[in-house]
């Protein structure tokens, strides 16, 4: 069962194959009948069910059902397989094609196999008269068969090679694709990144990069430089220990601000993660820094706003105290006369008012002042 299913397998390499066409295979059909002379000769190949007929001379006919052809016995054998009368042959003597059109009464065939054993088909020959080959015929048919399958593997040999050619073609074509995306999404990132060698060497960088060096350093970056020489001289230990940390594998995050005089203070956040080649080995670092300063100036007005709230929450707490306690008094001593308020009660009262009213006014202003343009413009 193994041995058939490894032979059904070479059949469908080849069946499809375009040999109807191929002069050299047409050349052995012709040559087989005027050795043998035989009025049809044809290369067939035999999967499980069918016999097809591509290379053919004499007959239209493109397959034969397998319980019907005569090749299908000849299939199962080592050596050239004759019949000089199919009427005397058990095998084939109710067969169609012997008591119908086209009456066969002579048949030869010569097994064809690949170079691994298989036997996936037939070169033969057929007669509607009876007829015996001598040694001579029969070793040209040997001899042609084995040249079928020199050409059939030969062919099948050329159009794997252009399939695998194809193949990589298109392989190639998709990791320039994938290249030209990686690459448009690297140089249009507005991040700083760069891709660091084992030994601290720059691999790659993208656009923002080559930009910020220039600009803060005046020259130009190029590969295989150190990068550590355009680093802070205070981050210089910090870099290298997250450095040799994402070589293991680990990912690390460090933030900061450094002082670039002509660009004043930028605030950062810094990534180091492991690069990988396409066997997962790691190959270097790829060093990603976000400019995070308009954040971080968010973040301080916020806090600066936060301290005006707090010191109007001390002003309201502490200084509203005092009028307030004297409104308190001068009412209650009013409420206890019967609401008969004599006139110093109501100077009291108010001066406790005028100094609440200036109270209100100085934050008010001073919110005018602080607080909220900070909101405005946050």
């Amino acid at each position: 069962m193994i041995i058939e299913d490894l032979r059904l397998q070479a059949v469908s390499n080849v069946v499809d194959f375009d040999l109807e066409k191929d002069r050299e295979l047409q050349e052995i059909v012709e040559l087989a009948s005027a050795v043998t002379g035989s009025k049809y000769s044809m290369i067939t190949f035999i999967d499980e069910n069918t016999q097809y007929l591509k290379v053919a001379r004499g007959t239209t006919e493109k397959t034969v059902p397998r319980e019907l052809s005569f090749c299908t016995h000849a299939v199962e054998q080592d050596e050239l397989m004759m019949v000089p009368d199919t009427l005397l042959d058990k095998r084939f003597v109710n067969n169609p094609m012997v008591t119908g059109a086209p009456r066969i009464r002579f048949f030869a065939s010569m097994p064809m196999a690949t170079s691994k054993g298989e036997k996936i088909g037939t070169l033969c020959v057929l007669d509607e008269v009876t007829r015996v080959l001598d040694d001579h015929q029969k070793l040209v048919l040997k001899i042609l068969a084995n040249q079928v399958m020199k050409i059939v593997e030969m062919k099948a040999g050329l159009i794997l090679l252009e399939q695998k050619h194809a193949e990589l073609e298109e392989q190639k074509q998709l990791n320039l694709d994938a290249n030209i995306r990686l690459r448009s999404f690297f140089e249009s990132s507005t991040n700083f990144q760069v891709l660091i060698g084992k030994c601290g060497e720059i691999i790659d960088y993208n656009k923002t990069a080559y930009n910020f060096i220039k600009a803060v350093h005046k020259t130009k970056i190029t590969r295989n430089d150190q990068l550590i020489k355009y680093l802070a001289p205070d981050f210089v230990a910090t870099f290298l220990r997250l450095y040799n940390q994402a070589l293991q594998g680990q990912k690390a995050y460090v933030d900061g601000s450094t002082n670039y005089d002509d660009m004043g203070v930028i605030y950062w956040e810094a990534a180091f993660e492991a690069a990988r080649d396409s066997d997962n080995e790691i190959i270097g670092v790829s060093y990603l820094i976000r400019n995070v300063t308009e954040r971080k100036l968010k973040e301080q007005k916020i806090l600066s706003q936060n301290e005006s709230l707090l010191k109007m929450a001390h002003i309201q707490a502490h200084e509203f105290r005092a009028p307030l306690t004297s409104i308190m008094g001068l009412m209650s001593l009013i409420k206890e006369d019967d609401y008969q308020a004599p006139k110093e009660y109501l100077e009291l009262l108010e001066q406790a008012v005028l100094a609440l009213d200036k109270k209100i006014k100085e934050i008010v202003g001073d919110l005018s002042i602080h607080v909220i343009p900070e909101y405005v413009n946050a």
